[in-house]
């Protein structure tokens, strides 16, 4: 019984198989490429003296309230690459010895003793 099942059902697969796959065939075959269509002119519209007149951009390149921006702008700029240098961890580097800048290295008999970290370089 179990035999005449799978011989029925793959009879049945071995007849659907090649409808199957000229469904999922992607190709033209004999059709060619679609026609194309017509480009078309688009008309644009005349604008008159009048309107250019009123659509016109002020220049407010060089007055004073645009230097002023300008200038407003580029503190804010400088202030922001000061905060983002001021970010960074002032003491990873074990050399700095709680200074902002690295000690000069000084000769052994120049040495002096330094009030902030409390060591002679």
């Amino acid at each position: 019984m179990k035999q005449l099942k799978l011989g029925f059902f793959v009879s049945i697969l071995g007849m659907l198989f090649p409808f199957l796959s000229y469904g999922q065939s992607n190709s033209l075959g004999d059709r060619g490429p679609a026609p194309v269509e017509e480009q078309r002119h688009v008309h644009q519209q005349r604008i008159s003296h009048k309107q250019k007149l009123l659509f016109r951009r002020p220049n407010v390149r060089h007055t004073a309230q645009y230097e002023f921006y300008v200038r407003i702008e580029k503190a804010a700029k400088a202030k922001q690459r000061l905060l983002r240098k001021l970010a960074k961890p002032q003491y990873s580097n074990f050399s700095y010895f709680g200074h902002r800048n690295p000690p000069k290295k000084h000769l052994p008999y120049a040495m002096r003793y330094c009030k902030e970290c409390g060591i002679r370089h």
